[in-house]
């Protein structure tokens, strides 16, 4: 079993740890699988994460700051409370796949082409993000908010619970599905009623 003691992993699967309130700032993992981890509230700061993937861990309220994701991809986990800009944003590539993501903070991000598919997004973030040809594809959202975002052929096919205003958020060649659709024109005060 792993215990986080050196300063560098690479290729490792790091399983069932329980890291909560940990103090690992500044660790490099290069092509590890992390599985069934509790990060909650740990403090991430500075480390780097590349060609990595998590899967069905807790990262409630961790400190990710100066930290580096490269190609990290999250699978069936729990964020809570993560300030994804804080991350160093040269080289921030993120996915998330049937992730519950809740009051996180995509504020100024580059995300072109970025995956959130299946995802619950709840009371997060996206003011002036750069989400070009992102994927939220059969996502649910809560009390979402998208501000000043590029959202340029990103697809929202099947997902539920946006709250997208087009005058201020571009939504050129965006992708919706019927009946959802319609909540883009709500805030024009439109009424819309059923033939009977």
């Amino acid at each position: 079993m792993i215990h986080l003691d050196r300063d560098s992993y690479e290729s490792e699967n790091i399983e069932g740890l329980d890291l909560s309130s940990a103090s690992i700032p500044g660790k490099e993992f290069y092509r590890c699988k992390i599985e069934g981890c509790n990060l909650t509230e740990a403090d991430l700061s500075r480390s780097v994460f590349e060609d990595c993937a998590f899967s069905g861990c807790n990262l409630s309220n961790p400190s990710i700051k100066g930290s580096k994701l490269i190609n990290v991809a999250f699978f069936d986990c729990k964020i809570v409370g993560l300030n994804f800009y804080d991350c160093d944003q040269l080289l921030f590539d993120c996915g998330f796949s049937k992730t519950h993501l809740q009051n996180c903070n995509f504020s100024d991000l580059k995300m072109k082409r970025a995956d959130f598919w299946g995802c619950r997004i709840d009371e997060c973030d996206f003011e002036n993000a750069f989400l070009v040809e992102a994927r939220f594809d059969e996502s649910i959202f809560r009390q979402t908010l998208f501000h000043g975002c590029n959202l340029e052929r990103a697809s929202f096919f099947e997902a539920k619970g946006y709250e997208i205003d087009p005058r201020s958020n571009n939504v050129k060649k965006a992708v919706f599905s019927v009946p959802d659709v319609l909540s883009l024109i709500e805030c024009f005060g439109v009424i819309i009623k059923n033939a009977d």
